[in-house]
């Protein structure tokens, strides 16, 4: 691990459902001609990010960037990651620049195809916004159960007032479950607590969800709060939480889809905080409300 020499934002996230943290790390060393040679494929010697995939020990960490399609000169300032289309596998937004009005080029959305290859979207997803991103959050504002875009953008150079700008999410139809934790022994927030989550298609075939409580990225803010997308499945076959600090885990079987419930360390059962929402699938789904 070499790289990027010159690092903004990074984090830890499973891009690829494995149950392993991956290690994503931002550069911070480019021109605005260098990211333009590279967009017209000419050569650049502008910074690359790296997306390090953790495969365990003994090795741990292997470079695998340019296999999922992310070997690109980009300069992000806030940046941070969600599950836009609730399809299970984390998404990236980089907003990109400098603080100089010299520095205008569109913010990234990369969608994550499975956790095999990432996608450059922007302008599909109308998100490629010209202003500096100072911050960058992954919220279910509006609660409808998927993750909409929240850009702090400008400010950071004389005259620069451009708004604020929050990108609303249509939606795709998948299936999704938010969890809260509350900690007892672990921190209130449940901070660093794994989370687990077994999804049932219809055909019978089960696909597992991880993720880790964070607050995203080191530029950016994510709620502590976590919406898992659960793709197309009918059932939560089982929802498995195992806390830090004292070790607990604690399952639960059947949960019911497209809701969001609280759990607390070590106490049995789980508290349901919202009524379905109104666009919620077929209520003959296997999933029942506890």
């Amino acid at each position: 691990m070499t790289g990027p020499i010159n690092a903004f934002a990074c984090w830890f996230w499973d891009f690829d459902n494995d149950g392993r943290l991956d290690l994503w790390v931002n550069p911070n060393n480019a021109t605005l001609s260098e990211v333009v040679r590279d967009q017209l494929g000419q050569p650049s010697s502008g910074e690359r990010p790296r997306l390090y995939r953790n495969v365990g020990p003994p090795r741990f960490f292997r470079d695998t960037t340019a296999e999922v399609g992310l070997d690109r000169v980009v300069l992000p300032m806030g940046s941070n990651f969600g599950d836009v289309d609730n399809d299970g596998f984390l998404d990236m937004y980089l907003a990109t620049g400098r603080p100089s009005y010299s520095y205008l080029m569109p913010n990234v959305l990369l969608r994550n195809e499975g956790g095999r290859r990432f996608a450059d979207v922007t302008a599909a997803t109308g998100t490629g916004h010209l202003q500096k991103g100072h911050g960058v959050a992954f919220a279910d504002w509006d609660r409808d159960g998927d993750a909409d875009i929240f850009l702090e953008a400008g400010g950071a150079a004389p005259g620069d007032r451009a708004h604020n700008v929050l990108f609303q999410n249509p939606g795709s139809g998948n299936r999704w479950l938010t969890v809260k934790l509350v900690g007892t022994r672990t921190n209130r927030a449940g901070l660093g607590a794994r989370i687990r989550v077994e999804g049932e298609a219809a055909d019978g075939s089960v696909a597992s969800i991880y993720r880790t409580i964070t607050a995203g990225s080191s530029f950016g803010g994510n709620p502590l709060t976590c919406t898992v997308g659960l793709g197309r499945a009918v059932r939560i076959r089982e929802l498995q939480v195992v806390w830090p600090t004292s070790r607990t885990r604690q399952a639960f079987r059947d949960v019911p889809l497209d809701r969001s419930i609280e759990i607390t360390e070590a106490r049995d059962g789980y508290r349901v905080l919202d009524a379905p929402p109104i666009h919620a699938a077929d209520p003959t789904s296997p999933a029942t409300r506890p």
